[in-house]
């Protein structure tokens, strides 16, 4: 999947689009929210306004190496979240080298269905333009309400790991997903 590209994807309620510098205010007061945060492997706590300066400022600069593309969920032109997709190698996360999606929505977003149609609008964006036959997900074990967004989905449980959650300063269980082409289209 090519990186800084102006994709829309629109959904029934939702567009996600890229991220724009002018969402780091929004974006800031959504996710410096330990409720959202402790359920991820890789920002920092506490979440600092800096952090997400920095993280809007890295999603809009076009010679960015960063492997992996990162869009606004947004309902009504507001972000309410971050939905990702990145290449990524075979691992103790995927079994084989393919695209990997990563997500959160702020709390008060929860319980929508949001997150739902989010996902599922951006993976049939991933199969339609990419040739891969699967794609991988997951979560933290007791992420249930992740977990149950990627079922309705149609991902499936592809075995256990353990993984470092930086936010919480340790490893913990977490629960590797994946969603075929085939099943994805037969649902």
């Amino acid at each position: 999947m090519a990186t800084r590209i102006d994709i829309e994807i629109r959904a029934t309620r939702l567009v996600v689009r890229p991220v724009r510098e002018s969402d780091d205010e929004r974006l800031f007061h959504l996710f410096a929210n330990w409720e959202v945060i402790r359920w991820l492997s890789s920002p920092p706590w506490p979440y600092t306004r800096a952090d997400m300066q920095s993280f809007v400022r890295a999603q809009a600069d076009q010679a960015s190496d960063d492997p992996e593309c990162r869009f606004a969920i947004t309902l009504e032109r507001e972000p309410i979240g971050i939905i990702g997709v990145r290449m990524r190698p075979a691992s103790h996360l995927q079994r084989d080298a393919g695209p990997n999606i990563g997500y959160w929505l702020g709390q008060p977003y929860w319980g929508h269905g949001y997150m739902t149609e989010a996902l599922g609008a951006v993976v049939e964006h991933v199969f339609a333009t990419l040739s891969d036959d699967a794609i991988y997900c997951g979560a933290f074990v007791g992420n249930d309400a992740s977990l149950w967004v990627q079922q309705k989905i149609g991902f499936v449980r592809d075995g256990e790991t353990v993984l470092f959650s930086r936010p919480r300063g340790a490893e913990f269980l977490h629960v590797n997903t994946l969603l075929t082409r085939s099943r994805f289209v037969s649902r």
